[in-house]
């Protein structure tokens, strides 16, 4: 992404932003999350997994790092792509095990029965139409192949100033969702295989500085912007990070696995839960 002028980096869209920074962007639980999505989707070398809304990449490559799958990640934000693209020479993977494009959930361009497992995260929350992006999920997805998701959903009724401070620094305004949202697909004809519930830690104000400082002074792609363009770099991805923080302390996640099923199966009538 070419160099930004100081009084435009606070006119950059969300994703914009993300993208000059490099942020990870990882899916809520991070690593413990993908491990999840791993092990009970019994992925392999053999299978072929598509990332829609990768962003920078993250879940992509350390999918392709833990199990050597064929992955393909999509995203709607091009300098994403570019960024996660460039990362696949940073880790020293093979290209041809592993690569990013330019792709709408909507309108996949993908043959029916293609993937084993279709990863989401939570980029599913923001899509424009949820219902049209599942379907073509399903459709380029192999039979009893699995739709990961880790939908973030509200414990409560949100605090409204909160969100209305995070659909400003989104610039669009979020749904909010609780977790009964997120349970059933039988209008999909999926299975809701696996399904497991984590909550937030809020972090401190020292945290947050501490995070923010150490994550921009890190990142080479920034060495180009004087003293002055790092502070309003920092106060932007401070303010952004110190409203997430607020709305995620009001939250819970899930991750879940759904199954594409091609015949009806009877439903459990004896549930269980962890002890």
């Amino acid at each position: 992404m070419k160099k930004v002028k100081l009084n435009d980096i606070e006119k950059l869209s969300y994703t914009d932003f993300v993208s000059l920074i490099k942020e990870e962007n990882r899916p809520s639980g991070g690593k413990k999350t993908i491990r999840d999505i791993v092990q009970n989707s019994f992925i392999n070398d053999k299978s072929k997994v598509l990332e829609v809304g990768c962003t920078n990449g993250f879940s992509s490559l350390e999918i392709n790092r833990l199990v050597n799958a064929d992955v393909i990640g999509i995203d709607i934000n091009e300098n994403s792509v570019k960024n996660a693209n460039d990362r696949i020479n940073e880790y020293k993977l093979d290209k041809k095990k592993i690569k990013f494009e330019y792709g709408n959930a909507e309108e996949l361009k993908y043959d029916d029965n293609t993937f084993d497992l279709i990863v989401s995260g939570n980029a599913i929350s923001f899509m424009n139409d949820r219902d049209k992006a599942i379907t073509e999920m399903i459709r380029v997805l192999k039979p009893n192949g699995f739709i990961s998701i880790v939908p973030i959903w509200y414990k409560q009724t949100p605090d409204e100033k909160i969100i209305s401070k995070v659909n400003k620094e989104l610039g669009f305004n979020i749904k909010c969702t609780m977790e009964k949202d997120w349970l059933d697909y039988s209008n999909y004809d999926l299975e809701l295989y696996y399904k497991k519930d984590y909550t937030f830690i809020k972090a401190s104000k020292e945290e947050i500085k501490r995070y923010v400082d150490k994550m921009i002074d890190s990142k080479k792609e920034l060495k180009a912007y004087n003293k002055e363009e790092i502070q309003v770099i920092k106060k932007r991805w401070e303010r952004t990070i110190s409203t997430f923080n607020d709305n995620l302390a009001m939250a819970n996640y899930s991750v879940i696995l759904l199954r594409k099923n091609l015949v009806p199966e009877e439903e459990e009538i004896f549930k269980t839960r962890e002890i």
